[in-house]
């Protein structure tokens, strides 16, 4: 863990400074980044801001009459009377009512974020209390309701069926954040699977998270990991990499987020032909996540507003992805169900940051190529072009109950559909281009220094010596060498000897 904290810390200091600007021993100032007033408000994604001084306080005790749970009051339950932790198929309903079955004999507050728990106006003193501890253990009053929801997944354009949430279950919505616990037990999406996390993958998660959040990429967030005090069942691998079935101690992740709508909820409803569920799963997620949209067009018919959502979809999407190139990031597994509709980082489950350059690094095992640290932008479109789909069959239909004609609906269904040929494309190389105008510490942006990023990344994909090239390090070694550029001549040449001697550096004199 002070290994993984440690490298970190080296990513935020490499890439929140400007090229050249600071010197080495600087970098830590640079956290958190650019928005550096995070501590005095509490920030969802892109930016949308609540000072503290609006937010009420909650106390455990209180949370029942704390939430407002807007998912709850306007999508469908399961009503079959299933018991809620069997393992099945949900049709016609948005969500399971469940509650968390973790056992969690001895449990152990491991760490929590005071910058999350303010934003749900939750007190240091509360997240030391007893009360606060059990709670986030899984032992949820009653009072609370609880639920899970089901979506389905594409893996690489081929949908998959139902998945779900098979081991998070959600507590609440506070403060406009939705709060769940991760590891809380089964659930009907859980696939005959044991609802539970280890202790491992929740710090991992916990530090991951919040680590993304200080780099200025959009991520859920953690507030809290709780040891269970019992063990859970994982194979993992032992010191010569090979896989062993062990025990490892238990524990509970609780994560918040402005929603948890991914993708694969929309499919889900698409594939099984259940429009009804599809349309009010949408008009809540204009609400929800989308509610400026109403407010910049109040008297926008349904149908337009809907266009207007799945167009700011993919530029999210867009920025998001280029937000993991700058920063080194792969997700390893995008597949649509761990893509959220707002915009934010979803699951870290096989995810990793770059250490050598490698365009083709994946960090899962069964990812491959397409979900590959360079083909993340890629990834995502398809995510989103499966996604139009549904968005079509939508809007068609509510085209027809507003009494367009073919043609208007037929254009709406071609602006849906122009939001990943154009918007998700343009979007992507304008934030892209910036990120690595920035990396390089040049003026502006234009056709030659395209060139100059292209041979770069030539340079550090071929010129890597026997280790590669470290992909942090590199960036830190070219902001300190362009300390020493000489002034006028050719900047793009001086940039471009700055950018072999850094690869040498990076490389260990390899290069």
């Amino acid at each position: 863990l002070t290994r993984f904290s440690v490298g970190l810390a080296h990513t935020a200091g490499a890439y929140l400074r400007p090229c050249s600007a600071l010197p080495c021993s600087a970098a830590t100032s640079m956290i958190p980044p650019p928005s550096a007033a995070r501590s005095a408000s509490s920030v969802t994604a892109h930016g949308l801001r609540r000072t503290l001084a609006t937010i009420s306080a909650v106390a455990i005790g209180d949370w029942p009459s704390a939430v407002d749970n807007s998912l709850l009051r306007e999508l469908v339950p399961d009503e079959s009377g299933k018991p809620p932790q069997l393992s099945r198929e949900v049709r016609g309903a948005h969500y399971v009512s469940v509650r968390p079955s973790v056992p969690a004999p001895a449990p152990r507050l491991v760490a929590y974020s005071s910058e999350v728990a303010s934003s749900l106006g939750l007190s240091a003193e509360t997240c030391e209390s007893d009360e606060f501890l059990q709670f986030f253990a899984g032992k949820v009053p009653e009072a609370v309701p609880c639920w899970a929801t089901s979506y389905g997944a594409s893996f690489a354009g081929r949908y998959g069926g139902q998945r779900g949430d098979g081991r998070a279950i959600s507590v609440g919505q506070v403060n406009g954040l939705e709060v769940q616990l991760k590891g809380a037990g089964t659930t009907p999406f859980s696939r005959r699977f044991d609802g539970r996390a280890v202790l491992r993958s929740s710090v991992r998660e916990f530090l991951a998270s919040e680590a993304m959040h200080h780099l200025g990429v959009p991520t859920t967030r953690a507030l809290a990991v709780v040891a269970s005090g019992d063990t859970v069942q994982r194979a993992w691998y032992d010191s010569q990499g090979r896989e062993r079935v062990g025990l490892e101690p238990g524990a509970v992740g609780a994560r918040v987020a402005p929603s948890f709508l991914r993708f694969g909820q929309f499919e889900l409803f698409y594939q099984r032909d259940e429009p009804a569920l599809l349309r009010a799963l949408a008009v809540h997620a204009l609400g929800r996540d989308f509610a400026h949209l109403r407010l910049q067009e109040p008297e926008a018919p349904l149908s337009r507003l809907l266009v207007l959502l799945f167009r700011e979809v993919c530029e999210r999407q867009a920025r998001l992805v280029a937000e993991w190139l700058r920063v080194g990031y792969c997700q390893g597994n995008m597949n649509s169900d761990n893509s959220a509709l707002c915009g934010v980082t979803l699951d870290y489950g096989p995810f990793g940051f770059l250490e050598r350059f490698d365009p083709m690094h994946c960090p899962w095992v069964g990812g491959g190529a397409e979900y590959s640290f360079g083909r993340q932008p890629q990834a995502a479109a398809i995510n989103l072009s499966i996604l139009s789909e549904a968005w079509a069959d939508l809007l068609r239909a509510v085209a027809t109950e507003e009494g367009l004609t073919r043609a208007e609906a037929d254009e709406a269904v071609q602006q849906t559909r122009e939001g990943v040929s154009s918007v998700f494309v343009d979007a992507f190389h304008a934030t892209h281009d910036e990120h690595n105008r920035r990396k390089l510490g040049l003026v502006s942006w234009d056709d030659d220094a395209a060139e100059l990023w292209t041979s770069l990344f030539g340079l550090m994909a071929t010129r890597s010596g026997p280790q590669g090239i470290d992909f942090t390090v590199f960036f830190r070694s070219l902001g300190d060498l362009t300390n020493d550029l000489p002034d006028g001549g050719d900047g793009l040449a001086a940039a471009r000897a700055a950018a072999t001697a850094a690869a040498a550096a990076a490389a260990g004199g390899g290069a």
